[in-house]
C-alpha cells in the first residue's frame, strides 16, 4: 500500500504546516497516511506515552521493541507487562548474533571495547531490517532529550539502505521532558521500575548508569565517553530540512 501524500519536500513542508502539536492528531494523520507504519519504543523512558496513545485511540500500528541481550531484566518484565496491560501489539526484533556469538566472534566485552561497534551489532543492524519493511517510522524523539535531538522536526524524510525515502514521524518532538511527565501522571501509566532508582535514561545495562537528580535527561548513557547516541537515530540519511 502506497502512501496517499508523495514523499517531496514540497508536500512535508504543506502537511508540517497544518499539523497542530498534539501528537494524537499527528499519530491520527500518521494512519490515514497509508502505506506501512510501525512506532519503535524501548520502554525504557517517555516513548510509552505514544505506546499509551497507540492503545487508547486503537491505532493499527504496531510496537517494535528492539531486545539487544543487554537489557535490564526490569525493563524485559515491565515491556511485557505494559503490553499485556493494555494490549498492545508489540514485536520483539533480536539481533543476528547472540550475546555468546558475539562473544565468541569479538571478544566478551565488545561494549567496553568498542561501543560503537557494538550498538551497531545489537541495535542498528536490527532497526535496518524493522526499516526495510516500513514506509512511516514513528519515535518518540523530543528536542529537550540532549543536543545532538534539539533539531529534531516532528516530520522528516529519510532515505534508508535499499535507496527508499521513508517519512520518520516524531509526534513528541516539541514536548519537554516535563510535559511527557504530565501525561504519565495524569493517565496513571506505569513506569519502568529503574526510573525511581535514579536513572533516566535506560539502554543497555553495561552502558547505562544512575545519574544526580539534576542531571541531563541522557548523562547516565555512556558516561564517561563521547559517545552520545547509540546509532537508531542518526545512521539514516535525511533527505532535507524541509519540516518543521
Amino acid at each position: 500500500m502506497s502512501l496517499r501524500v508523495p514523499l517531496t519536500a514540497e508536500e512535508i513542508r504543506r502537511e508540517s504546516s497544518t499539523l497542530g502539536a498534539d501528537p494524537r492528531e499527528i499519530l491520527r494523520w500518521t494512519c490515514a497516511q497509508g502505506g506501512t507504519v510501525g512506532l519503535t519504543c524501548s520502554f525504557g523512558g517517555t516513548g510509552i506515552v505514544l505506546a499509551h496513545m497507540v492503545a487508547v485511540l486503537s491505532l493499527p500500528i504496531p510496537v517494535y521493541f528492539l531486545d539487544t541481550g543487554f537489557l535490564f531484566e526490569e525493563t524485559i518484565r515491565y515491556r511485557r507487562e505494559f503490553a499485556e496491560r493494555y494490549r498492545l501489539r508489540v514485536i520483539d526484533v533480536q539481533p543476528l548474533l547472540s550475546v555468546d556469538e558475539q562473544a565468541a566472534e569479538y571478544g566478551d566485552a565488545l561494549y567496553g571495547l568498542d561501543p560503537d561497534q557494538c550498538c551497531q551489532l545489537r541495535k542498528v543492524e536490527s532497526m535496518r531490517r524493522i526499516l526495510s519493511s516500513l514506509d512511516i517510522w514513528v519515535s518518540g524523539l523530543r528536542r529537550d532529550q540532549s543536543e545532538t535531538r534539539s533539531e529534531a522536526r516532528v516530520l522528516e524524510r529519510h532515505i534508508v539502505d535499499d535507496g527508499r525515502t521513508i517519512l520518520k514521524v516524531n509526534p513528541l518532538a516539541h514536548w519537554t521532558r516535563d510535559e511527557a511527565q504530565r501525561y504519565i501522571r495524569e493517565h496513571e501509566l506505569p513506569e519502568n521500575p529503574l526510573l525511581a532508582q535514579g536513572y533516566k535514561s535506560l539502554g543497555c545495562w553495561p552502558c547505562t548508569q544512575k545519574v544526580a537528580a539534576d542531571a541531563p535527561e541522557r548523562a547516565g548513557r555512556w558516561a564517561g565517553t563521547r559517545k552520545t547516541e547509540c546509532g537508531l537515530h542518526t545512521f539514516t540519511q535525511k533527505a532535507d530540512e524541509g519540516a518543521v
